[in-house]
């Protein structure tokens, strides 16, 4: 088993790397290997007196997620590979967890769990956790109590994820051009909505966004990734009609009817930065549309349109 960590922060993942070794020391597998992806940053003085099962990665300058994650695919010599994020401490039962359902699940490709907020209490980190995580995988993301494993979803979580390693070589890995949704996209093309199973008990404690800018910011990254989805690759739930319709049925309607319940904060103020969410998630898919025309006009005066990489490669 590998677990890839595409890093930038340094005491961030020397917390991470001492929390995953002891859950192994702690189910008694020795098998496994940790390889930090280090995006762009010097190389961690700490690693200079770690485990020899360790390895890093120091690439030059930063490259983003998903091309981190699959540099660290191509490093990674387990069957199995794991992805954590390196603002994130896994649950106890994490490593344990996740090697259960890789044996008990011999058909499912891709195994996740819950992210969960560490600050219960950040009106941003209960919207991570309440509204989008509780809408995208159901009821029983935010209930303390379940127990239960859960077959097929949408996407597993890329900073909480594992998947087999022929599966996700075999997809291609992440799609190096996404801003973000490199995740979702690859759960789409591995069909993970019957190939993968969740468990609560694979769960990580994770440093959600807790102030409005960096909440903005990752609204904007999205909206953007999911124009480039619809551009570029014609997802169907990426199309106009649905991106649109859903911001203005969530404006109109579901902020303030069911959303807001959700949230411990003022319902004024919830139902206001729901309302900037789906309006920078907007404008950031309007952006990446009008980009991508701009880009294929460009291209069509200077070339005879050569196949790109990512999901460009798939312009027709």
């Amino acid at each position: 088993m590998s677990v890839i960590v595409a890093s930038g922060r340094e005491n961030g993942c020397q917390r991470l790397v001492r929390a995953v070794h002891q859950q192994f020391e702690q189910v008694g597998e020795e098998a496994y290997e940790i390889v930090l992806v280090i995006d762009g940053c010097p190389r961690y003085r700490w690693l200079e007196a770690a485990d020899a099962r360790v390895r890093a990665i120091v690439l030059p300058q930063p490259v983003g997620i998903a091309r981190a994650r699959n540099a660290g695919i191509e490093a990674a010599r387990g069957h199995l590979l794991a992805f954590l994020d390196d603002d994130c401490v896994p649950a106890d039962t994490w490593v344990a967890a996740l090697l259960r359902m890789s044996r008990d699940y011999p058909k499912q490709v891709a195994f996740g769990g819950k992210v969960i907020g560490t600050d219960r209490v950040n009106l941003y980190a209960q919207l991570r956790d309440r509204v989008y995580y509780y809408e995208t995988f159901g009821p029983w993301y935010t209930d303390a109590g379940s127990r239960t494993d859960v077959l097929g979803s949408p996407y597993v979580n890329g900073g909480n994820s594992a998947y087999r390693r022929e599966a996700l070589t075999g997809a291609g890995g992440f799609d190096p051009l996404l801003p973000a949704y490199s995740d979702v996209e690859v759960g789409r093309r591995l069909d993970l909505a019957r190939r993968a199973v969740l468990s609560p008990q694979m769960a990580i404690h994770h440093d959600h966004p807790s102030r409005f800018s960096s909440y903005m910011l990752r609204c904007w990254r999205s909206g953007r990734a999911r124009g480039l989805l619809w551009a570029r690759r014609g997802y169907v739930q990426d199309r106009p009609a649905a991106v649109l319709g859903a911001i203005a049925r969530n404006i109109v309607w579901h902020n303030a009817a069911r959303r807001r319940r959700r949230i411990t904060a003022s319902p004024l103020r919830v139902v206001a930065v729901l309302t900037c969410q789906e309006v920078v998630h907007g404008l950031g898919y309007g952006h990446a549309l009008i980009d991508n025309l701009g880009r294929r006009r460009r291209a069509g005066r200077r070339s005879d349109g050569a196949p790109g990489t990512g999901v460009a490669a798939d312009l027709p």
